[in-house]
């Protein structure tokens, strides 16, 4: 009986310490702090792409990288291929073509900057992971096969991995999101996160939460739902280090939102009579989760001005907001003190677009 107490005591104090060992960092998102278009200074210095005339011509692009000299790494998911260009623009080499042999590409998901200075490339159609050179030689690949529904993943300096995984209940009619880390050979090793959706047939959840993650530069993973306004910062067990909360002020989801939400995701397509979209009462916190390579963090959230852009909230890398800001422009990217985006040219043409930027903080 004794010894029992001791563990029960001894297991007692292990998770207090746990628990208040826990950094939390409160913010609030002020309007005090919200920049306007005029203090946000864009010089542009580089477009990479577009129509006619252009140094390069995308299919579709569905997601680039850039590492610390400047080269531009992109993945042309039409194409079917990885190509690299120098810090100018200018074609390095290309890789990849239509198929399911070694180097060849279905559905191309994700590209990040993988362990050992490789290239890692997420191929959705092909069920695999790829790793490559900066010099575009195919190192390795790895199977997902065993995980049909993995989407996003990332890796770590160690080679494990971390990815989102969804799993569906038809008798619960709910979808469990997880956040999982997955060790080389992509065994799971532990589940970090999930959030639970409804899932109901013919019925579609506009906005329905979803997580984010980014895997820092010093192996922490940073990931946030979607429908709370709260970042988790965790180290590689999945212990969560810090908690940073953000008080905001909930952004109402109007009628002519609704239908403009409605047009850019489904406009010109013939859907099924059946379906039903469900809105929320308000736009969640997160659209979107960046981090540079500072550590620094950037929400792209839905508040817009009123000729379109969205706003950026900007947190430094212990998680304290500096400012918001507000960008037409869709960051992909950001490096030191440059912003790379994608953008559309007057005939639909996608091009990647550096600037350097300076924000005029308060």
């Amino acid at each position: 009986m004794k010894k029992f107490i001791v563990i029960f005591i001894f297991n007692l104090f292990l998770f207090n310490i746990l628990i208040f060992s826990q950094i939390i960092v409160k913010n609030k998102i002020d309007l005090s702090k919200k920049l306007d278009a005029k203090e946000v200074i864009l010089n542009k210095e580089l477009e990479l792409g577009g129509g006619k005339g252009s140094n390069y011509q995308f299919e579709r692009i569905r997601s680039f990288r850039v590492d610390e000299e400047g080269n531009i790494y992109v993945i042309d998911t039409r194409a079917r291929k990885l190509l690299k260009f120098n810090e100018g623009g200018s074609l390095l080499w290309a890789r990849g073509k239509h198929g399911q042999g070694p180097g060849e590409f279905q559905s191309l998901l994700v590209i990040e900057k993988g362990i050992d200075n490789f290239l890692m490339v997420y191929d959705l159609g092909n069920r695999r992971i790829s790793y490559w050179s900066r010099n575009g030689k195919l190192i390795n690949e790895i199977n997902t096969a065993n995980y049909v529904r993995l989407y996003r993943i990332d890796d770590d300096s160690k080679g494990n991995f971390y990815g989102i995984l969804y799993t569906y209940f038809p008798e619960k009619k709910i979808e469990i999101e997880h956040l999982y880390k997955f060790d080389k050979r992509l065994n799971i090793i532990k589940r970090l996160y999930q959030i639970e959706v409804k899932r109901l047939k013919n019925e579609i959840r506009i906005f329905s939460p979803q997580i984010f993650f980014r895997v820092r530069n010093d192996d922490l993973i940073i990931f946030a739902n979607t429908g709370e306004y709260t970042f988790y910062l965790a180290d590689g067990e999945g212990r969560v280090r810090k908690i940073i909360k953000n008080k905001y002020e909930p952004l109402k989801l109007l009628p002519t939102d609704r239908k403009r939400e409605f047009k850019e995701r489904y406009g010109g397509r013939t859907l099924p009579p059946e379906l039903k979209f469900i809105f929320p009462d308000y736009y969640p916190p997160i659209e979107h989760l960046l981090l540079d390579d500072q550590n620094n963090i950037f929400v792209r959230t839905y508040e817009r001005t009123k000729d379109g852009a969205h706003y950026y909230d900007y947190f430094d890398a212990e998680g304290r907001y500096i400012a918001s800001f507000p960008m037409k422009e869709t960051i992909f990217c950001i490096r030191g003190d440059r912003f790379y985006t994608l953008e559309e040219d007057e005939e639909g043409y996608q091009k990647i677009v550096r600037y350097r930027y300076r924000l005029k903080l308060k």
